[in-house]
């Protein structure tokens, strides 16, 4: 027979197992590293699934509370003293046979219209992206072929494949280049000439 791992929901803590009491609890003593507890075997229902649920005295007082045959969510919960000291404890909320889990159902409507709805963002999203880039890269594509082909004619057409390949390339590099204008690195300005002052040579001096 199948059983509820207690271990996990204590592990999600404020999480809801919705469970159906389908039997009393029976007392067992069990034994576990060398020390003896008491433990009470109850039969539930879940999700259509006849399991056993072993639960100690804290966790069989909330479950004699409810009557055999009801619905109930099971959670393990926590909570501050008034000295500031974190506790948990277990908590059995009983609900109506009528009606579906709120919590999980509103949980699950939300994550699948969220879902819904991210998805058909990323469609719109990438739709839009691919129409961009088609219309960018073919008019980009179709203006630096026009001017190679301009200055293919200017070059009397003798240029071979490989040539013409190597100037459409240069050709995008300069548009590349005013695209992007910052990555261009600035051209160093000229050095000023440095003012030689004039030097009085006597005639003497001259050598002629």
């Amino acid at each position: 027979m199948a059983f509820v791992n207690l271990k996990d929901l204590k592990a999600n803590v404020g999480g809801q197992l919705r469970l159906t009491l389908n039997s009393a609890g029976v007392y067992e003593e069990k034994e576990w590293q060398g020390k003896k507890f008491n433990t009470f075997k109850y039969e539930v229902i879940q999700d259509g699934t006849i399991s056993t649920l072993d639960a100690t005295d804290a966790l069989k007082r909330k479950l004699d509370a409810i009557p055999q045959g009801s619905d109930f969510l099971l959670s393990w919960e926590e909570f501050t003293t008034d000295e500031g000291q974190l506790r948990n404890y277990w908590k059995a909320e009983p609900v109506s046979k009528d009606s579906a889990n709120p919590v999980f159902e509103n949980v699950k409507k939300s994550i699948n219209e969220f879902d819904q709805k991210l998805q058909a963002d990323k469609a719109v999203k990438q739709a839009v992206e691919t129409t961009n880039t088609t219309y960018t890269n073919g008019a980009r594509m179709g203006m630096i072929f026009n001017n190679v082909v301009k200055l293919y004619i200017a070059n009397d057409m003798t240029w071979t494949t490989d040539e013409f390949v190597n100037n459409f390339k240069r050709v995008e590099a300069w548009v590349e280049a005013c695209e992007n204008p910052k990555a261009i690195p600035q051209a160093s300005k000229p050095n000023k000439p440095v003012a030689q002052e004039s030097v009085e040579i006597k005639e003497d001096d001259l050598p002629f």
